[in-house]
């Protein structure tokens, strides 16, 4: 009855010990101290328990040898477990600091990624002012441009209207040219018929001088006759007259001939002069004509220019729109930006609240552990002294040897694995065998560590200061029986610490 007792004892013993760890784990990720509390009851709980246990141990004399020996073994089993449950802490404790660090960079990159944004929507909305003028400013350049092309437009037809008005007047003047000549022609012709009619009253007035003294001497010869000559003088006096009269009117003539060759040269004189107008207006205007045919090859240049301008405008007006719109919805992303930044923040700073918190629940924790190590240690039965067979300065030369070759430099895991397990099989007294890395974490462990990272023990320390450590009896984490650990650095190229090799001697 009394063996049962006990068994059952250990079994609560045992249990409590897995519903304190479980209530501990618990604690880190939760924000109710309710666990903590809860944690601390289990493992005061598990004191009186041991207590109890002592107690009723101490009645059963005659098992008394088997019963210490079980103790022990719980004892040192309890011992691993608040050693890991310490090295947990230390880890946590240790994730905390980095996380703390972090949410404290990262709310500081965030604080600075908010500045620059805001630096950078207020450089958005400036440009997204300017574009819009830049935009106001096309389309006016573009109501220019189609201005500018109606006019060039109405300048071409202009010109053109220009041309054929040359050109029709440019005929006008090839026209009055050719009538010039004929008039010229005509007025010659005209000059010498003036001039056979003046040659003609030349003639006639010859005619007339010899009649008249025809007319003179037939009155002399009728005097002469007496009254026979009468009627012959009539005729005479009358053929006088006659001729008198011709006389006259070839005298008028001869005057209206003077006068018409007077106006004709005058003609001719003008007619000349008009005729050089016309050949120094023909002329002009031939140049006029290859002016404006210069104007006219410069509009039309000019006037697709602006048809090009007008197009390039257009595509302007509508990137610039394209831009606008574009800019203003990267406005509004950066509105989004901004706004999930400050969550972000936000969201940063309750995380660091909640890692602070964190951090106090782990420290709770550190105290619990302690407080359970502690406790162990004022139930525990005092051990003896534990001897090894192994010769110890043997296994600082293995150990001493074993850090300086390459497959161990390398810390490479399946080098560290063919090395480390091979000296192990070979070597008698050794019980476990690892290798650390600089920040503490196994690259290989045989049996597997009981532990996430060797940085908090006191091997690892000790090794990575430059020292052969040699511990003192202490229950292994690995094997949860007594040992005492060797260990010394991995020295890399730089003749820095790199890692850290370390085996359990085998105690009696």
């Amino acid at each position: 009855m009394l063996m049962q007792a006990e068994t059952k004892l250990k079994a609560w013993l045992y249990g409590l010990i897995l519903i304190g760890i479980a209530l501990n784990v618990v604690a880190l990720f939760s924000t109710s101290y309710w666990f903590t509390a809860a944690s601390l009851a289990v493992f005061l709980f598990l004191g009186i328990l041991i207590t109890v246990m002592n107690r009723s141990s101490s009645a059963s004399l005659h098992s008394e040898k088997q019963q210490q020996e079980q103790f022990r073994t719980f004892i040192q089993e309890s011992q691993v477990v608040a050693d890991r449950l310490a090295a947990a802490v230390e880890e946590v404790n240790r994730s905390i600091s980095q996380l703390l660090h972090i949410a404290d960079a990262s709310i500081q990159g965030e604080e600075d990624l908010k500045a620059r944004s805001d630096q950078a929507v207020g450089q958005l909305q400036e440009a997204f002012a300017a574009i819009q003028q830049v935009a106001a400013a096309a389309d006016h350049i573009l109501d220019s441009s189609l201005h500018m092309h109606k006019e060039s437009e109405q300048t071409k037809d202009t010109v053109v209207d220009v041309c054929r008005s040359l050109n029709a007047t440019d005929e006008v003047m090839s026209d009055l040219h050719i009538n010039n000549d004929t008039m010229q022609r005509k007025i010659q012709d005209l000059t010498s018929h003036t001039s056979k009619i003046e040659e003609i009253n030349t003639f006639i007035a010859e005619v007339v001088n010899q009649t008249s003294l025809l007319a003179l001497n037939a009155s002399i010869e009728a005097a002469r006759a007496g009254e026979q000559g009468r009627g012959f003088s009539v005729v005479a006096q009358e053929i006088k007259k006659l001729a008198a009269q011709s006389h006259e009117a070839v005298t008028t003539s001869s005057e209206i001939l003077t006068s018409i060759e007077s106006g004709v040269a005058q003609v001719v004189a003008a007619v000349a002069e008009e005729k050089k107008s016309v050949a120094l207006g023909i002329s002009e205007m031939k140049v006029m004509k290859e002016k404006i045919d210069t104007i006219f090859s410069l509009i039309l240049h000019v006037n697709n220019l602006v048809a090009s301008t007008t197009t390039s405008t257009k595509t302007q007006s509508t990137l610039v729109t394209g831009t606008r719109s574009s800019l203003g919805q990267v406005v509004d992303l950066m509105n989004e930006t901004m706004n999930s930044v400050e969550n972000t923040l936000m969201q940063m700073k309750k995380q660091r609240q909640e890692v602070s918190m964190l951090q106090h629940i782990n420290q709770n924790l550190d105290r619990s552990s302690t407080e359970l190590i502690q406790a162990i240690q004022a139930v525990g039965l005092q051990n003896t002294k534990g001897t090894t067979n192994v010769n110890i300065q043997e296994m600082k030369q293995l150990l001493s040897a074993l850090v300086l070759k390459p497959d161990i430099t390398s810390l490479i895991d399946g080098n560290h694995a063919a090395q480390l397990s091979a000296v192990l099989k070979k070597t008698d007294g050794i019980e476990a065998i690892w290798s650390n890395r600089a920040d503490g974490t196994f690259v290989f462990s045989l049996p597997e560590a009981g532990l996430v990272n060797g940085k908090g023990r006191e091997w690892w320390k000790r090794a990575m200061t430059g020292e052969l450590f040699i511990s003192e009896e202490y229950v292994s984490a690995i094997t949860k029986k007594p040992c005492i650990t060797l260990s010394k650095a991995i020295i890399g190229d730089t003749g820095t610490p790199i890692g850290v090799v370390g085996i359990d001697l085998i105690l009696k």
